[in-house]
Parts: structure tokens; C-alpha cells; sequence
């Protein structure tokens, strides 16, 4: 992977040169979920509290799973003294301009009297614009927490089209840095990977192929 990381940043700091007219490929890209997808806003991550699971053109799903005793794991984070009910959102913000999405969603209020999720929470994130880095933001508004103190964050791109200017017939991954998914616009690193996840083929080798699609954060991985 590094060899494919050190393409995309000569990618995108190289010039487009002219090149020979080729037929254009409309490419189907599904979108990014991960570390990849993050523009100017890291993944704070806590697996246990929830995660993106499905990405489209305008939608993406959250799911935070039931977990035994949250109240008790979220006291333990504030100490003696600390809060005794945790009123817990999700948020959802275009990376680009860092405007919201959508509205705030209700996770759950975790108290004594209601300690954890009675059963796993989707949310479906929709509304949302093609070819588009989001975040996705779970925190609790009780003291000492907040926006600014999230539990977890999590990082997606929506799907679209991309249509490359110079495809030179290559059904999969390129080397050639000004082809293919390369020679996309807008080309951001996010835009090359999600456009590179609509390939048929990354790689032709199965393994290379998947490590590839993991590597680069697919949502059909």
C-alpha cells in the first residue's frame, strides 16, 4: 500500500499533461468509510460505540450496538463527582464547508435507570450530496463532555460518477499518474480512491486486489 500512497500524492501534486483523446468510461464509484475518507478531520474512534455501515450516493447508515452497561462505562470516564445521566447525539457534517446535515439524532439517554442500548441503533444519515466527505459525530451533552469531547467520530464519503479525461483503456489499476482515475476532476485524494473503488479491478491479483480495497477504505469491499 505504500507504493499505491506514494502514487496518489505524486498524482495530485503532478500537472495534467496533454495526453491522446481516449473513449471516456463513466465510473460508478460506491464511496469511502475509514481514515480514508477524513478531510481536515481525523477518525476518533471507538469501535464500540458505533460505525458506518452502509455508504451511497446520498445516504450512509450508522449502527451503534447494544453494549452492556454503557452508563456505567460513562460514569467511569468522569469520575467521582462526575455526571450521573449521559444524553447522547449524533451529529453528521460535510468535511468540506463544516456545515451540518440533517438534523441532531437522539441516540440515548444513559442513566441508572437505563443503562444501555436494549437493542442496536440505526440510523440512516440521508439528504446527503454525491461525492461528498462527511463525519460523522456521537457525543454526550452532559458535563464536561460535548461536541468538543466526542465519544467517537467517524469518517465517510458518498458515492457518485466520476468520468476520466484520458481513461486509456485500462480496465484496472494504472501507474500512469495522469490516466484512469487520475485524470478525474475534481481530483482530490479522496476523489481518486472512491473513483478507484468503482473499478472493476484495482489489481488483478484476488489477494492484491482486496488488500487494495481495504487499503483505500471501499464501502463494498
Amino acid at each position: 500500500m505504500r507504493r499505491l500512497a506514494t502514487l496518489l500524492a505524486a498524482a495530485l501534486a503532478a500537472t495534467v499533461v496533454a495526453a491522446p483523446v481516449a473513449a471516456q468510461t463513466t465510473i460508478n464509484a460506491p464511496g469511502l468509510i475509514g481514515p480514508t475518507a477524513c478531510a481536515g478531520q481525523g477518525e476518533a474512534v471507538d469501535t464500540n460505540l458505533g460505525t458506518i455501515t452502509t455508504v451511497n450516493n446520498t445516504s450512509a447508515v450508522f449502527t451503534a450496538p447494544r453494549i452492556a452497561n454503557m452508563y456505567s462505562i460513562l460514569r467511569s470516564r468522569g469520575g467521582d463527582g462526575g455526571p450521573t445521566e449521559f444524553p447522547t447525539n449524533i451529529k453528521v457534517y460535510n468535511a468540506k464547508n463544516g456545515t451540518q446535515a440533517g438534523s441532531t439524532q437522539v441516540i440515548a439517554n444513559f442513566r441508572s435507570v437505563y443503562t444501555e442500548l436494549n437493542t442496536a441503533f440505526t440510523f440512516t444519515l440521508s439528504s446527503l450530496t454525491e461525492k461528498t466527505p462527511y463525519y460523522a459525530v456521537v457525543y454526550t451533552t452532559a458535563r464536561g463532555y460535548g461536541e468538543g469531547n466526542p465519544l467517537t467520530v467517524r469518517c465517510f464519503m458518498t458515492g457518485g460518477t466520476y468520468t476520466p479525461s484520458n481513461e486509456s483503456g485500462q480496465p484496472g489499476y494504472v501507474a500512469n499518474t495522469t490516466s484512469g482515475c487520475f485524470s478525474i476532476s475534481p481530483r482530490t485524494h479522496q476523489d481518486v480512491r472512491n473513483c478507484l473503488c468503482g473499478r472493476s479491478r484495482i489489481w488483478n491479483d484476488d489477494a492484491q486486489n482486496t488488500a487494495a480495497r481495504t487499503g483505500l477504505g471501499c464501502a463494498n469491499q
